[in-house]
């Protein structure tokens, strides 16, 4: 007959007690995934809006717009709201990536809104100014500044392919809509824009504030 030590039997418990805390975990965040689906599904049926759980390899269509559909890995494009509003054709979505690795590894995720416009925009992104950003553009990462909007270029670090076309994009009155806004993550390449938090995608009764402050920042590229 087969006898475990002491030491042994420890390990057995401590190792189930792992294994019943992330099968735990695992339900948990089952059970929720599958509440929210069903709550957006309610919704969208309500609004007249398409949904999708999940669009996998959307990301790779829209590589040119954002440049964070490059980063990292697991890339999961998920919870997807497709609809009009105002007038104005909208795709809604929930993105998850995770960069690093190990200890160092680290997860994100945001809830974005996708729009077509009737312009061409050439490829830029705008973020808020943290102090890595500031360390980057020391350091010579790209940071396009205006002399003539000191607060725009504190507040945002503005990249982009060409930076001839980006500068004249963000015209003075442009770039004061965004002094105005304020911690913006904006991003744009051909007839696509886009904007996002830092967040997952908002639940379904905060949806049209949602809305109504992506719109305040596709109007300031569809006005002159």
């Amino acid at each position: 007959m087969l006898r475990l030590s002491d030491d042994g039997i420890v390990t057995l418990v401590v190792f189930g007690g792992v294994a019943v805390v992330a099968g735990g975990v695992a339900l948990v965040n089952w059970l929720l995934t599958r509440r929210r689906r069903r709550t957006y599904e309610a919704f969208c049926l309500e609004r007249g809006y398409r949904f999708d759980s999940e669009r996998p390899g959307e990301e790779a269509h829209h590589a040119a717009t954002c440049r964070l559909f490059t980063e990292g890995r697991g890339r999961r494009w998920t919870f997807t709201i497709a609809g009009t509003s105002g007038g104005t054709s909208f795709t809604a979505f929930e993105y998850r990536w995770t960069t690093g690795s190990g200890k160092s590894s680290r997860s994100h995720r945001i809830g974005a809104l996708l729009w077509t416009l009737q312009r061409s925009l050439p490829q830029f992104f705008l973020a808020p100014e943290g102090w890595w950003d500031k360390l980057a553009a020391y350091f010579g990462g790209q940071d396009i500044d205006f002399d003539d909007s000191p607060a725009f270029s504190r507040s945002y670090r503005l990249r982009g392919a060409d930076e001839g076309a980006v500068r004249a994009l963000f015209t003075p009155a442009r770039r004061q809509r965004f002094e105005q806004f304020a911690e913006q993550h904006v991003c744009g390449a051909g007839n696509e824009l886009m904007w996002w938090r830092n967040a997952a995608l908002p639940t379904p009764d905060a949806f049209d504030d949602f809305l109504m402050e992506g719109e305040r920042v596709r109007s300031a590229f569809t006005q002159d």
